[in-house]
Formats: structure tokens, C-alpha cells, sequence
């Protein structure tokens, strides 16, 4: 694991240097790229679930930044919005189940113990799991991936390959021994659930990004199949290369249409048409590359491919299978063949028959230099199996070597792996005809829209949510608001009418008495002149006032 991130994250980064070269932010996008990276080294060096659920988070901030990175279209701002959020709700479930397992081992989370040590409780089990169907965008939480594709093309060949959905599979792979038999039908059900939706989807995409999105989400689907065993990681590491060469592919034709300087769509397959005469490099490679994911023998996909399907194949001398194993079966081989048929159409989309955008002329498209072509033909040939049989660390080791036999096994009552030929040739077979009907059909364009899961949380979850928060929003404002404001403008009242009072009763009382004792005190004292005529005056003017007085009475 530590190999391919490095590795993977090392072509992408070759590739950026021309893909990227005329972005302005280009120190954001290389600093994003490398916390990438980190995190994700971070979560396969670790040993601790604790410790994981960190750098865990610090890959959800990194592609929520990476799939935002054009901040300034509302398409990708909504991509990097959905993704987070959509992952928090796996992760809640993540971190509960690392809490369950602390307090049930004795207060520990280290791997290595707990795989030796214990087997969790369903519940406990399906916990750690949601971390594994956020992140690999399984079923339900699996509407995130393809509109991811907002970010930049190579970005995308990160995510997909070597960082984001890989950490998923990577966490059940490390989890799956405290897995019981009740987990492992759970997880092989939301697999061959993903594994089959994706297909599906992927069959009436017309964005040449999001047909390959929606294939990832299929071969995520066949890797949680797997069941953690090595087969699980021996189809990542074979996905990685071949899904990494896919998206770069791409991404050299977007590079290539978009520098006509013509204003178009350069990411939609019906504009497209006859690429392979001027991009015979990138044709080849995404021909190896798509023959790798339609798993065809001599190509690595088919290794892979098969040694999963081999787990739930019965082997030569065990031809009792229960019907939950013939249903993953089948579901495996309409998935091969959906595989096959969708990415023919496709290759014949971009690179065959006659060149459909009319504003472009075709003389204008290029190639790019070998910062493009260096890491998507490295790719292209880690996507060649003969590759897998030459690794010298896994000579005679289970099933990594001998290309041509040990792949085509199935597995017995005692589940030990048995040597069984009909695994390929029945998944070889179904791939042909997924080709075979994907080719009679390669002039038709499915314009029929499948509904999406997203119509159906927004019917059930989004819009109850929006609705609920726009009567909260209601109540808030026109009633607790309202109730707020009345009983701030009674206090106001309150507070003018006690400064009314204080200022004239309170106040008034003693300053209108000392005003009337002024007054008094002014008449009096102007009566008291000390002037003798005066006081007869006034003596005179009484008398005659009770002489009146008696006279009227």
C-alpha cells in the first residue's frame, strides 16, 4: 500500500505538471495534493484505530479540498459540499464503533491485537464498516463519487486509485478478521448491490468522467466482495493501475479538446468521435487500460477479477452452493458484463467512427508532451498481467504467480482454494458478450434518465430537512423573535415610565414644596417692610374688607 500511494500519487503529480501548468493557484493545488497523500499514508501506517480515524478525517478535509478546488464554479463547490457531508455520516458510524470496540476489548483499539484476539458483535462490526461505505462509496452513501468529478481530472485519478475510495477497502481489509458470518453476508450484500448499481449507472453517462466514476463505484462494489481477503487487495492494486490510466487518459483528452480554444463541453462523448487517428498514444493506452477493466485474460483485471469470483464459485468437488452465494455469482457476471458493455461503447464513443463537434476541426487536436504520455503508459503496462507473474515478492505465494492456471480457482467446504479452469472461462465468456452487445449498440445513444438515489434522499431526507428548518426559521422569527422584542420594548416602557415617575413624583414632591416655601416665603417677607404706613394700610384695607363682608351677609 505504501508503494502504490507513493507511486500513483508520484505519476499524478508528473501528469499535473502539464495538465495544471496554466492555473494561477497552482502552490493550492500541489500543498492540497500533498496533504492527500499524507493522510493517506497516514491511515496505512498506523496501528491503531484511534489513531487511523485521525488521518481519517484529514482525507475527507483533503478531497473535500481537492474536489472544490475551482472554488468559483457552484458545480464543484456543491461536489465538495455532498462529499463531505455524506462522509461525516459514514464516519459517525466509524467512530461509534471504534468507541464499542475500546470499552468491549479492555480499553484497547490496536489492530494487531484485535485481530488475533476477538470477534465483534454484529452490530459492532457493521459500525466499523460504515466507515468502508462512506468512504468507498458504497451503497446507500455511494452518490458522492460521481460528482466528484468536478474537481480536476487528475485529482480524480488520485481519489479513484490511490487515496480516498482506497482507504475504505483498505480499513476492511484490516477489520475483516473480527468480522462474524452475519457481517460477512451484510458486506458481501452492499457490494454486490454497489458492484450492479454502478454498472447501471454507468451505461447512460454521457461525461467521460462520470462513466468512469460510476465504474468505480462498481469495481468498489467487487472489492468489498472480496471480503477483506488478499483478493480484495490484489484487485485494488490492479484497479489502481488501470482506473489511474482510465482517468489520466481522459484527462489527456480533455487537455487536448480544450485547447482548440473552442467553447464546448470537452467532456462530453457525444462531441467526440475518431480520436484514435490523432491520439494513437492515449488510444492504445485506454484500450489496454479498459481490457484490464473489462477483466480479459493476458490483462490484470482478469486476475483479480477472478480470484474474487473464485470465493463464491463452488470448487470441483463441492457443487452445493446456497442460493445467497448463486446470487452473488450472478450478480458478479452481470456485473462483468455490464463492465464490458458500457466501456465499449464508450472506447467507441471517444476514439472510433467520424468526428462529431462541429465547432472544432480536428487538424487543431494534439497530443501532449511526455509529462502526459510517461505516466499513462507506465500505467498502461502495470495493467498488462504478464506484469503480476514477474513480482518477485510473491513467488509461490498463494496465488500471485503462475498467470496462466492458479487464477481459476474455487473454493472448497473446507475453504482452501482448488484449482478450477470454468472460474475464467465462465467470467471470459460473459465479458465477450458484454463486448459483443456493447458493440451492436455502439451507435445508440441511451438518452433515458435512470433516477438517482439523490432524488430519493432529497424526497425523503433533504427536503423534510429544508421544510422543518424553514418552519423553525418561522417560528424563530415571528414568534420567539416577536416574543423577544415585545418583552424588550415593555422593559423600554417600564424603564421611561419609572424615569417619568422618579424624575416627577419622586423628584417633584420635594422640589414643588421647596418652590411653594419660596413663594411663601417671597410674599411673606415682602408683607414684614418694617415701614409703619404700610402696616396701617393694610390695617385700613382689612377693616373696610369685614365692614363689606358684614354689609353683604
Amino acid at each position: 500500500m505504501l508503494v502504490l500511494v507513493n507511486f500513483i500519487a508520484l505519476l499524478v503529480e508528473i501528469f499535473s505538471l502539464e495538465y495544471m501548468e496554466k492555473d494561477s493557484d497552482l502552490y493550492r493545488y500541489y500543498g492540497f495534493l500533498s496533504l492527500f497523500v499524507f493522510s493517506m499514508l497516514g491511515i496505512v501506517l498506523t496501528d491503531n484505530l484511534f489513531v487511523m480515524y485521525g488521518f481519517w478525517e484529514l482525507v475527507g478535509l483533503s478531497s473535500y479540498l481537492l474536489i472544490g478546488f475551482w472554488y468559483k464554479k457552484p458545480e464543484a463547490v456543491q461536489a465538495s459540499k455532498k462529499a463531505f457531508l455524506m462522509n461525516r455520516i459514514g464516519d459517525v458510524g466509524f467512530l461509534i464503533g471504534i468507541f464499542a470496540v475500546y470499552f468491549y476489548n479492555g480499553n484497547s483499539t490496536d489492530l494487531t491485537t484485535l485481530n488475533s484476539s476477538i470477534n465483534l458483535p454484529t452490530v459492532y462490526c457493521f459500525l466499523l464498516f460504515c466507515g468502508t461505505i462512506a468512504k468507498s462509496a458504497q451503497f446507500p452513501l455511494h452518490t458522492w463519487l460521481p460528482d466528484a468529478m468536478e474537481g480536476p481530472t487528475p485529482v480524480s485519478a488520485l481519489i479513484h486509485a490511490a487515496t480516498m475510495v482506497v482507504a475504505g477497502i483498505y480499513l476492511l481489509i484490516r477489520i475483516s478478521p473480527m468480522f462474524d458470518a452475519d457481517t460477512t453476508e451484510i458486506v458481501a450484500g452492499i457490494g454486490a448491490i454497489t458492484m450492479l448499481l454502478g454498472s447501471i449507472y454507468a451505461i447512460f453517462q454521457t461525461d467521460i468522467k462520470k462513466t468512469l466514476a460510476y465504474s468505480t463505484v462498481s469495481q468498489l462494489g467487487l472489492m468489498v466482495l472480496g471480503l477483506g481477503y488478499d483478493v480484495s487487495a490484489f484487485h485494488l492494486l490492479t484497479h489502481a493501475f488501470f482506473k489511474a490510466g482510465l482517468f489520466l487518459c481522459a484527462g489527456a483528452i480533455i487537455h487536448a479538446l480544450h485547447h482548440t480554444g473552442e467553447d464546448f463541453d470537452a467532456q462530453d462523448m457525444r462531441l467526440m468521435g475518431g480520436l484514435r487517428k490523432k491520439m494513437p498514444f492515449t488510444f492504445v493506452c485506454y484500450l489496454v487500460c479498459s481490457m484490464a477493466l473489462m477483466g480479459l485474460p493476458l490483462f490484470s483485471g482478469f486476475l483479480s477479477k477472478d480470484a474474487i469470483l473464485s470465493i463464491w464459485f463452488p470448487a470441483n468437488n463441492d457443487a452445493n452452493a446456497d442460493i445467497f452465494h448463486l446470487i452473488i455469482i450472478c450478480s458478479i457476471l452481470l456485473g462483468i458484463i455490464l463492465t464490458a458493455f458500457y466501456m465499449t461503447r464508450q472506447i467507441w464513443m471517444i476514439f472510433f467512427g467520424e468526428f462529431r463537434n462541429e465547432k472544432v476541426d480536428i487538424k487543431s487536436i494534439q497530443e501532449g508532451s511526455w509529462k502526459m504520455k510517461l505516466p499513462i503508459g507506465i500505467l498502461a503496462i502495470l495493467s498488462i498481467g504478464f506484469i503480476f507473474s514477474l513480482n518477485p515478492l510473491s513467488f509461490k505465494s498463494s496465488w500471485f504467480w503462475n498467470f496462466d492456471r492458479e487464477f481459476m480457482w474455487g473454493m472448497n467446504n473446507q475453504g482452501n482454494f482448488e484449482e478450477n479452469h470454468w472460474v475464467g472461462i465462465i467470467s471470459t465468456s460473459f465479458a465477450l458478450i458484454g463486448i459483443t452487445a456493447g458493440y451492436l449498440t455502439r451507435r445508440r445513444i441511451f438518452i433515458f434518465q435512470i433516477p438517482t438515489f439523490d432524488n430519493f434522499y432529497n424526497k425523503i431526507f433533504v427536503n423534510p430537512t429544508l421544510k422543518l428548518s424553514n418552519i423553525i426559521q418561522f417560528f424563530d422569527q415571528r414568534m420567539l423573535d416577536s416574543l423577544i422584542n415585545l418583552l424588550a420594548n415593555l422593559q423600554v416602557f417600564i424603564a421611561k415610565f419609572i424615569g417619568w415617575f422618579d424624575a416627577k413624583i419622586i423628584d417633584g414632591i420635594p422640589n414643588g414644596t421647596v418652590y411653594s416655601v419660596g413663594i411663601i416665603g417671597r410674599v411673606t417677607r415682602s408683607v414684614q417692610g418694617g415701614k409703619v404706613q404700610l402696616y396701617v394700610a393694610l390695617a385700613f384695607l382689612g377693616l373696610i374688607g369685614l365692614v363689606v363682608f358684614a354689609v353683604l351677609t
